[in-house]
């Protein structure tokens, strides 16, 4: 779905999403360079059950959660998130922030990346940047070894998605879509 040079932006998370290296291009890890705004929000929280994700900061600082601490890297630092543990990745209050991030196993995650900003992109998504339970089902139930979400159990999660994911295909929801393809 994506190719290296390409840019993305999801106005929700305050993020600006360029790509640098992409499976669709042939690479086996998917590299990304994060512009974010000062105080935005950021995506979630959420886990990836196979993929690690180096963050290493370029310009400014940024905020972490992982599995209930707090980190703030600053320009020249970086942490990985090891496979499986809950974070949530922010802007810093103050400050902006470029930050390249890489996941070692993407699986779909590109494709997650450039759906859920094409969603914040068309006003999709609420303001704390969630779209619908249907969406969620529909996309979510594409990226079991990739994303979770983590604000319930994931055999919750997938007993709600078995439910809602027909639900919002019948109403027209597709599990990914294309940066530019929603009005």
């Amino acid at each position: 779905m994506a190719h290296a040079g390409e840019s993305i932006e999801n106005p929700i998370a305050g993020e600006r999403l360029t790509f640098v290296a992409t499976c669709e291009d042939g690479s086996e890890a998917l590299v990304c360079d994060i512009t974010t705004t000062a105080g935005a929000p950021g995506a979630p929280e959420h886990m990836h059950p196979s993929s690690s994700e180096l963050f290493e900061v370029q310009e400014g600082a940024i905020l972490i959660e992982l599995a209930g601490s707090k980190h703030t890297l600053r320009s020249g630092q970086s942490l990985t998130v090891r496979a499986g543990v809950p974070h949530k990745f922010a802007s810093h209050r103050e400050l902006d922030g470029r930050t390249r991030v890489t996941f070692d196993v993407p699986g779909r995650i590109e494709d997650q990346l450039v759906t859920f900003s094409e969603l914040a992109r068309a006003g999709r998504l609420s303001a704390d940047g969630r779209p619908s339970m249907q969406q969620v089902a529909v996309t979510f139930s594409e990226l079991t070894h990739d994303t979770r979400a983590t604000v319930a159990p994931w055999v919750a999660q997938r007993t709600l998605f078995a439910v809602l994911a027909p639900i919002g295909r019948r109403h027209g929801l597709k599990p990914f879509y294309a940066w530019g393809e929603l009005n």
